[in-house]
């Protein structure tokens, strides 16, 4: 399948998941913005409930759950944004940096509750460099959106499995979040190479005509 391919059928799970509610959004003129900034406010809520699950230990899978709601929201409104047309750069711009705040504010929570220093360390730098290598290739013209295993999506469902796990095996969170790691680098690799092949292809020099 190819990159485009997987981005489609990404698209189409979440249509089949959220189509009626994207269409009530539409039809009520909710903002795009206003989705962008409520699940901003979930995932900082869930960094403060995992913040404080090292005195109430219930509050890591509220915490993910949160988080996955977030994240949730977060796919909604770009497509709510297609759909009423009012996709911007603004809006492009605002929601790129605030899901980074919110998965450092996460990570922050993961480190001050239920994780391990060296797997938030993994998780969280992981997560940037998938981040960084498409927000470098894209100004020079390479599209690398669907590529690798580790986008956001996937990174916040495994995060949420993760939370899911830490009651009854409490090392489950950590190696959840060393998996994560692991994929996000092999992710951010992968991006790596393509962007570099499709520049170097265009540094060829041009056969004679």
């Amino acid at each position: 399948m190819g990159l485009s391919g997987k981005r489609e059928l990404e698209r189409r799970a979440l249509r089949g998941a959220s189509g009626r509610l994207v269409e009530a959004m539409v039809r009520r003129g909710v903002s795009p913005f206003k989705l962008t900034y409520s699940a901003f406010g979930l995932a900082l809520s869930a960094a403060v409930m995992l913040a404080l699950s090292s005195s109430w230990e219930s509050l890591v899978p509220i915490g993910g759950l949160v988080y996955l709601a977030s994240g949730f929201l977060d796919a909604l409104d770009g497509e709510v944004a297609r759909r009423t047309g009012k996709v911007t750069p603004r809006g492009a711009y605002e929601d790129s940096v605030l899901d980074k705040f919110a998965e450092a504010a996460v990570s922050i929570g993961l480190l001050l509750g239920p994780a391990g220093e060296l797997e938030v360390l993994v998780f969280v730098t992981g997560s940037l460099l998938v981040s960084y290598t498409r927000a470098r290739a894209e100004p020079l013209g390479v599209e690398l959106a669907g590529v690798g295993v580790a986008e956001r999506a996937e990174r916040t469902v495994g995060l949420f499995v993760g939370t899911l796990i830490y009651p009854i095996w409490r090392e489950g969170l950590n190696w959840t979040l060393m998996f994560i790691g692991a994929i996000s680098y092999a992710t951010a690799l992968q991006r790596y190479v393509v962007t570099s092949k499709a520049l170097a292809r265009r540094e060829r020099p041009s056969g004679p005509d």
